[in-house]
């Protein structure tokens, strides 16, 4: 299974292209999809930490954090959380928008101290020496096919993911909506709600228009099977195979 089907169909339904270029995807914003899961008590909680750039040494020496391409990537942020339903990812419906910009001086300072470890180590020790250990927020690690693998990549942990989510306040329940149906009513968040619809709007499956559906999960759901279709016509049309 591609890991990373879910920010891809968010990429193609916003107009996208599918790469990965070390600069910001969404002009001067970063935009990255975080898979969620509901811990006890209803907390969502990061499933996982979430890679951000590939490490290249040379440049690590000879760069500043405000000049690397680390700091490119988490200067301004759009995060966009997503529900991890179960191992088939049966479903993936969006759970929150975030629009995060690095200007917290907390924040700020932890993540530069741990961009600065991370080069200290590859000054002083080698490339070879960095490990998941190093980093409050952000952690090296290795990344790539198979084991032995020796590429590196900057991961911003759990704790980061969560600091961003906290910094843009506690989600809010919010009462039903007529554009929410049955199944849904009160699942948007107040404070992503702006945010969330207008990403609707720009879904193939869009269910706007005077009196239809216009419930944003239920548009969101054929967004994806839309963009999912259309991936696999293309890729069937290049390969003579689709399952989908």
């Amino acid at each position: 299974m591609n890991k990373g089907w879910a920010g891809q169909v968010v990429e193609r339904c916003l107009g996208l292209p599918i790469n990965s270029s070390r600069s910001p995807n969404l002009g001067s914003w970063e935009l990255k999809v975080v898979p969620m899961v509901c811990k006890a008590k209803g907390k969502w909680k990061p499933k996982e930490t979430m890679a951000i750039t590939m490490i290249d040494p040379v440049e690590v020496k000879s760069k500043s954090f405000v000049d690397s391409h680390l700091y490119t990537k988490l200067r301004r942020l759009f995060l966009v959380t997503r529900h991890r339903v179960d191992d088939d990812e049966s479903s993936s419906p969006i759970l929150g928008v975030y629009q995060f910009e690095l200007d917290d001086k907390v924040l700020f300072d932890t993540v530069r101290e741990d961009y600065e470890s991370i080069r200290s180590v590859i000054v002083k020790d080698g490339f070879d020496k960095l490990t998941g250990r190093i980093g409050t927020f952000i952690q090296p690690r290795t990344k790539g096919r198979g084991h032995g693998t020796t590429s590196r990549a900057f991961y911003a942990k759990k704790q980061f993911l969560t600091a961003v989510m906290e910094s843009q306040g506690r989600p809010r329940a919010v009462r039903r909506r007529d554009s929410d149906c049955r199944s849904h009513a009160g699942s948007m968040n107040a404070s992503n709600r702006e945010q969330m619809d207008s990403i609707m709007a720009a879904l193939p499956a869009n269910q706007s228009g005077r009196g239809r559906h216009k419930c944003p999960y239920c548009a969101y759901v054929m967004g994806y099977e839309d963009a999912l279709a259309e991936i696999g016509h293309e890729l069937s049309a290049k390969h003579g195979r689709y399952s989908g």
